[in-house]
């Protein structure tokens, strides 16, 4: 999953989370409460007991990372701190492989060239 943002509000864990399919669902305490096809700016709402939730993605002129999401609980903003993951682990294990082969490649070429000298006539 590429991109996801953690909260815990009330002792709850919700994380919204953008799938590789275009898909941004929200979880609450790791269950699919909410999902919707990715667009700018995406609305979910959810109930956790009585409390009726609404979460949905800031415009980037209004915050950096660390507020990428406004959240509101019944109606009234509340105030957050996230932790936004910057990288998946899937992101990451494809960074390392193309590091590999790319540094593969640029060995092997520069044993190619050091075993077999070109010859000039």
């Amino acid at each position: 999953m590429p991109k996801s943002a953690l909260y815990y509000i009330d002792n709850h864990k919700i994380e919204v989370v953008n799938t590789f399919f275009g898909k941004e669902k929200v979880l609450l305490n790791d269950r699919t409460v909410s999902k919707k096809i990715t667009k700018l700016r995406a609305e979910h709402t959810f109930n956790i007991g009585e409390n009726r939730y609404w979460i949905a993605r800031r415009d980037s002129s209004h915050g950096g990372k660390i507020n990428k999401f406004e959240v509101r609980k019944n109606g009234s903003p509340i105030s957050l701190v996230n932790i936004l993951s910057q990288k998946s682990s899937n992101q990451m294990f494809a960074v390392v492989i193309l590091c590999g082969l790319g540094s593969g490649f640029i060995l092997g070429v520069i044993i190619y060239k050091l075993l077999w000298p070109t010859v000039s006539l």
